[in-house]
């Protein structure tokens, strides 16, 4: 290209690895290509790419070579630290339902001992929606069909997920003696 253009310009991107974008070193190298336009030479700053995790074997991680100027490895970080925030592999899942509140309120709290004396963790008790049923019944035999009776029965439903369970949490939540008026859905 001529020299005397004045249409051309340069302008200075940086070059970015394919390999890996989370592991770039602090100075990444520039490649300088001809832009055609008619404004005055500019550059453009290279910005540091956002941070994305690698997962890799630790052993591969701490083993990585590193040159001169090449791609700095990323530092290896602790998975069990993220456990938490992950779902749980076994959980056990208990629904209550009941017609009286004071019954299934009872029945949680037996439930939430029963699990943390064996040091499981509890969620809950998740109130669930009362589910409503209205009968409508006549009050007369046989004529005044405008006058009824309005029967209800409400549901009231606790929701408690036990995470981590152990074989001593089975076992003295098997040996629970809870009201006759609740009742039990567990699911694993």
């Amino acid at each position: 290209m001529a020299a005397t253009s004045s249409s051309l310009s340069t302008a200075t991107l940086p070059l970015l690895p394919l390999s890996n974008r989370a592991s770039l070193s602090s100075r990444p190298q520039t490649l300088s290509l001809p832009l055609l336009c008619s404004n005055p030479p500019m550059s453009l700053r290279s910005r540091p790419p956002p941070f994305s995790p690698v997962f890799s074997a630790a052993a591969a991680v701490d083993a990585a070579e590193v040159e001169e100027d090449s791609v700095v490895a990323a530092p290896s970080f602790d998975v069990e630290a993220d456990t938490d925030k992950m779902a749980p592999k076994q959980k056990i899942r208990i629904k209550l339902r009941s017609y009286w509140v004071s019954l299934i309120e009872d029945s949680c709290k037996q439930i939430l001992e029963a699990a943390r004396t064996t040091n499981a963790k509890t969620m809950g008790p998740v109130p669930l929606p009362t589910k409503r049923r209205v009968y409508c019944v006549l009050k007369s035999p046989h004529v005044h069909k405008d006058a009824r009776f309005h029967f209800e029965i409400r549901t009231h439903q606790r929701l408690i997920d036990i995470l981590y369970p152990t074989a001593q949490t089975i076992d003295s939540l098997m040996q629970l003696d809870l009201p006759a008026g609740v009742d039990v859905e567990v699911k694993l």
